[in-house]
């Protein structure tokens, strides 16, 4: 009763509302790459005020209470979310370099890329060796918010492939280098994460109702996957790094890891309806931060599914890339509102309940 009494204060500000920033850039990148600009711009601009107002409440909790955010980098669960702030970073600069919105934007995509990058390395390796170190964490706990830390590192090569040609050709090839190296950071961690992940799904059981969305992030790994790879030999390619035949080839590469992620989709669609229809598990659903777990998972799937049905032209995957933006948009607008009620009430800012 203490605790649900508590003032509001920057002090509990939750890292994991970067997620937030992440969950509305990847709506605003994908409906620009459907087609419809005059949608996505307004959602830029939301997401760039989202991501302004986090830093700030962020910053300060980080000057006022340094106390309380070295709490949450020895928090089994905040520790995890850390490296959303990053990963807002670069999901910024990859909207600011799919959307139409002048001169000014190269300056801001490149900054955000380069901001967001060391901070994507440094954040997650603090993360790691901080649990590994200062927590003894048992395989019950695992929940898919581990994978946030190491496949961060994905984006990087995705990032990087889209920005490369923008960059003096003198930096070119060590920036595609530098790239390359987190490609295979996230996708070797990423296979090492994963199994621990599985094996306590199917070694304790049901997960408790508010790690479900947790279960969704699962997607973002695979659908990253299927495009860091691309758009990084892509930009190779047009600086004359790498043979455009690699670039050819990938569509049939990324199709396979495409269907890991098709049947994790149906798996976390399922474990959520599951628990939905049940009143008494759907009584111990509570809203978080976390909710916006849901979201960018599968923003990024959607957009792999998109590049693979264009690269392949598949009438199957073009539709289900519709059916999947159309999945997100209601993701989105679920967990905003939501989001909206936290902030009203200011209870984004109090400590969380239990």
């Amino acid at each position: 009763m203490e605790v649900a009494l508590a003032a509001p204060s920057v002090r509990y500000f939750n890292p994991a509302w970067f997620a937030a920033v992440m969950g509305t850039g990847v709506l605003a990148l994908a409906l620009a790459q459907f087609g419809l600009v005059g949608l996505a711009l307004p959602v830029y601009l939301l997401t760039l005020l989202v991501m302004a107002a986090l830093l700030a409440l962020y910053l300060t909790k980080l000057l006022r209470f340094p106390q309380a955010a070295l709490a949450d980098l020895q928090h089994p669960l905040f520790s995890q979310m850390l490296p959303t702030l990053p990963i807002a970073l670069l999901v910024l600069s990859l909207v600011t370099r799919a959307l139409p919105l002048g001169p000014w934007s190269l300056l801001l995509g490149q900054g955000l890329f380069l901001l967001g990058t060391p901070l994507i390395f440094a954040v997650g390796l603090l993360v790691v060796f901080t649990v590994s170190t200062r927590l003894k964490l048992p395989l019950e706990a695992a929940n898919g918010a581990w994978v946030i830390p190491p496949v961060s590192a994905l984006l990087v090569p995705m990032a990087g492939g889209l920005w490369l040609s923008s960059f003096p050709q003198v930096w070119q090839k060590e920036l595609w280098v530098l790239s390359g190296l987190f490609l295979g950071i996230g996708f070797f961690l990423f296979l090492f994460v994963l199994p621990s992940f599985l094996q306590r799904l199917y070694g304790y059981g049901r997960l408790e109702p508010h790690f479900l969305p947790s279960v969704f992030i699962g997607l973002a790994p695979v659908g990253l996957l299927v495009l860091a790879p691309w758009r990084w030999l892509e930009g190779g390619a047009k600086a004359g790094l790498v043979h455009q035949g690699w670039v050819e080839a990938w569509p049939v590469v990324g199709l396979a890891v495409w269907g890991l992620g098709f049947w994790w989709l149906a798996l976390s669609l399922l474990l959520l309806l599951d628990t939905l229809l049940v009143e008494s598990r759907r009584a111990q659903f509570h809203f978080a931060p976390g909710w916006w777990g849901l979201v960018f998972p599968l923003g990024a799937f959607t957009l792999a599914t998109l590049a693979l049905a264009r690269a392949l032209d598949s009438a199957f995957l073009g539709g289900l890339a519709w059916v999947l933006l159309l999945l997100l948009a209601a993701f989105w607008l679920w967990v905003m509102f939501y989001s909206l009620r936290a902030w009203a009430g200011l209870g984004a800012l109090r400590p969380p309940k239990g």
